[in-house]
């Protein structure tokens, strides 16, 4: 055999070897990925629920933090909102957020620990807010009253710090009917006197010396020693527990110690103000109770909520 002849079988073998090695190669990597393609088969129900789980998180953490839409129920916010509209309501300028999962029962929710965050609403911002005993139920209200303001009704009008609000976005027909007269009442600020006051036989709670008139509301304070009071709904807490418990004695550590209030509160009135539950009746929520700001009316009719 000549030489030549026996570089081409060289060749020849070495080819075939080549393409055996290629084939088995390419054999291979098809098995490997019909292994990998087998794994992740039996990963997907886990991918699917990581997945799922990672949206609920995420979901929450926009409803709390950043916005969520909000639908009116009622006529309390007539003409400025109407019954059925979606709003959208922001929370990273100002809110409030319960700690705790929103579908869970509404003792839950009211008990539940509050997270504020943000800066504080301005006169006349649109909000959405709770009030004591009601749970997890928002309200959507004006602000017409700052801590520190006084407010007062008189015909229908509303007076801030002795001065005439014209409210161009109340409807002239709504301004009178339920509390449409109040005495000037200044709303509480963080760091004002709470104290319990004896008259006779008779407590009487007071907030910078004016009595606290709404039965249904929520006050409270920490006194210098550490000493929590709490009026919640007509019950009166030391220290969370029910003064009906403590015995008969409970009020001479209590009765003229001065406690100073832990948050800011703010006086709300619905627009359609001969149909609105707010603070005229259930009296000025705290800080705590507002939970954002209403911007915009989505949907059929985009517009801006002023």
């Amino acid at each position: 055999m000549s030489e030549l002849e026996t570089k081409e079988n060289v060749h020849e073998e070495t080819g075939k070897k080549s393409t055996e090695e290629a084939v088995k190669e390419a054999g291979g990597k098809k098995g490997k990925k019909k292994e990998k393609e087998k794994k992740s088969v039996g990963q997907e129900i886990l991918s699917w629920v990581l997945t799922i789980v990672t949206a609920v998180v995420a979901a929450l953490l926009i409803r709390s933090f950043i916005f969520e839409p909000v639908r009116v129920d009622g006529h309390s916010m007539d003409d400025t909102l109407a019954d059925g509209e979606i709003m959208l309501v922001s929370k990273y300028d100002f809110s409030s957020t319960w700690l705790c999962l929103p579908w869970v029962d509404a003792e839950t929710q009211e008990n539940a620990q509050r997270f504020t965050f943000g800066g504080n609403p301005e006169r006349f911002n649109v909000v959405i807010c709770r009030y004591p005993g009601r749970g997890g139920t928002n309200f959507v209200k004006r602000v017409v009253g700052l801590p520190g303001d006084t407010v007062a009704f008189e015909e229908g009008w509303l007076y801030v710090n002795g001065e005439k609000q014209e409210e161009s976005y109340i409807n002239v027909s709504y301004r009178k009917g339920l509390n449409s007269e109040m005495d000037t009442y200044r709303v509480p600020k963080k760091g004002d006197t709470l104290l319990l006051e004896q008259d006779g036989t008779h407590l009487d709670l007071t907030v910078n010396g004016e009595s606290w008139p709404w039965r249904g509301g929520a006050v409270s304070g920490t006194a210098a020693d550490g000493t929590k009071m709490k009026y919640d709904q007509g019950t009166l807490l030391i220290n969370g527990q029910d003064i009906d418990t403590m015995g008969s004695d409970w009020w001479k550590d209590i009765v003229g110690k001065e406690f100073k209030l832990d948050e800011d509160y703010y006086f709300v009135c619905g627009d359609h103000r001969n149909n609105s539950n707010d603070s005229r009746s259930v009296g000025p929520i705290a800080r705590s109770m507002l939970i954002g700001h209403v911007r915009r009316v989505l949907f059929s009719d985009w517009r801006g909520v002023q």
